[in-house]
């Protein structure tokens, strides 16, 4: 087992450093998992590290149909082994299911998990400096043997270049550029059900999509919407989530009510700005805040000698920060890097 935990690492690793765009990203991805712990379905998420709500999922087999309804269980219901839970734990990892008589309360499990079919699920949440990057749900079919403390151990080996892989996707380079969506809107009622949508934020939706074998469809992608929604409805400063879609867009996903302690929240579907897309890729990228300053100006297109007297730093200084930057993003120069900025 420790050679096939080895490869699985390396293979990870490996996806990180270059991936690949929608289903053939969660593909290679989850064959390697596949290798080292054996599931029936899973459900692969990544979160916008400047609001820590859901940017990326991908599915196979998972919990179909169900957004607002795992929504709602996330971040009002009392249950086990929430991510923001796990994430805080020594050990980020958390199994439910087995025998009835050692089974926690879980309304996630009895309404939610056992009526699609399965009887246990492992939950790992992908962490690292200092932040949560996403997670990895696995489950198994009723009547197959549950998860143990094996796999959860199998499950922490592979996290670390997992976790860079999930943050790796968002800043992927991407083929062609296409040309930008208009807006859409999504209007939420008091229960955080749709009440509307409108043809762009569908298209939107639609986009958000991995196609291929990947089975998160529509009504799956709305629970980015059901997030912002809630954080919208419970007062968050930052009711918002960035996503690089299928296709390389840069989407801002925002909500707000619709008027002031109105019960109806609009969730605004509309391509990223600048400043939006070069927080989250700063992080996902590991750049400091000085290095996130000079990537904006890279953006914006100034030269190194005009970055240098708006930073009141030397050139000599900039071109060494540019090259850490470029290091870091996987980059060969400025180019390069605008083109996964925007």
């Amino acid at each position: 087992m420790a050679d096939q935990l080895l490869a699985a690492r390396a293979a990870l690793a490996a996806e990180a450093r270059r991936p690949g765009s929608g289903a053939d990203f969660t593909g290679a991805l989850m064959a390697t998992v596949r290798r080292v712990i054996g599931f029936d379905g899973y459900c692969l998420l990544g979160l916008d590290p400047a609001t820590g709500l859901r940017s990326s999922m991908f599915s196979r087999h998972g919990l179909d149909g169900v957004a607002d309804r795992l929504a709602y269980n996330e971040k009002v219901e009392v249950d086990v082994n929430k991510y923001v839970e796990l994430a805080a734990a020594p050990r980020p990892v958390g199994l439910l299911g087995g025998r009835r008589s050692s089974r926690p309360h879980s309304p996630r499990y009895e309404e939610i998990i056992r009526p699609a079919g399965f009887s246990s699920e492992l939950r790992l949440v992908l962490r690292g400096q200092g932040r949560l990057w996403g997670a990895l749900v696995l489950f198994r079919d009723t009547g197959g043997r549950p998860f143990d403390e094996g796999d959860a151990d199998a499950a922490l080996a592979i996290a670390e270049p997992l976790t860079r892989a999930v943050r790796s996707y968002p800043v992927r380079p991407v083929a062609a550029r296409r040309r930008p969506l208009a807006p859409g809107v999504v209007t939420l009622d008091a229960g955080n059900r749709v009440t509307s949508m409108s043809p762009h934020a569908r298209d939107w939706l639609d986009d958000f999509r991995a196609g291929g074998d990947d089975e998160v469809e529509l009504e799956d992608a709305m629970r980015v919407v059901h997030d912002v929604g809630l954080a919208a409805r419970t007062g968050r400063d930052e009711a918002s989530c960035l996503v690089r879609t299928t296709s390389g867009r840069w989407l801002l996903v925002h909500g707000e009510p619709v008027e002031p302690d109105s019960p109806t929240i609009a969730v605004v579907l509309a391509p990223a700005a600048l400043g939006d897309v070069l927080r989250a890729a700063s992080a996902w990228f590991g750049l400091t805040r000085r290095e996130e300053q000079v990537a904006g100006l890279v953006a914006q297109g100034l030269s190194a000698r005009r970055m240098a007297r708006a930073l009141n730093l030397s050139p000599l200084t900039v071109n060494d920060h540019l090259g850490v930057i470029y290091r870091k993003a996987g980059v060969s120069g400025r180019d390069e890097l605008v083109a996964r900025l925007t």
